[in-house]
């Protein structure tokens, strides 16, 4: 700006107008709005802070348990000579629980 500006002179003997009474009074009615809504405001506009490793854990146990509970079956594998089930329809304990021998070369 230059040295010399002539709207200088003319802010430095302006006067700001005084505020009028029903200026104040909007201004208090706007702010106890603010400041004080209804208790229906408040619940629907609540919020709940939660910390971020708190939600991130839980996000983890979330993922695992949903990984545990649906993840896929595994494909049975069918191989010569390999036995995948055991079936117990025909078993007999050995009497006594002794274990001959002969019978477990066999």
């Amino acid at each position: 700006m230059s040295e010399f500006d002539p709207l200088r002179a003319v802010l430095r003997e302006w006067q700001a107008p005084e505020p009028s009474a029903a200026l104040d009074a909007r201004v208090r009615a706007g702010f106890r709005v603010l400041v004080a809504p209804s208790p229906w405001a408040r619940f629907w506009t609540a919020r709940v802070s939660v910390p971020v490793p708190v939600l991130a854990a839980v996000a983890l146990l979330l993922a695992v348990a949903w990984l545990v509970e649906f993840r896929p079956a595994s494909p049975a594998v069918r191989a010569p000579g390999v036995v995948t089930r055991l079936e117990a329809t025909g078993f007999r304990p050995l009497p006594d629980g002794i274990a001959l021998v002969e019978e477990i070369k066999r």
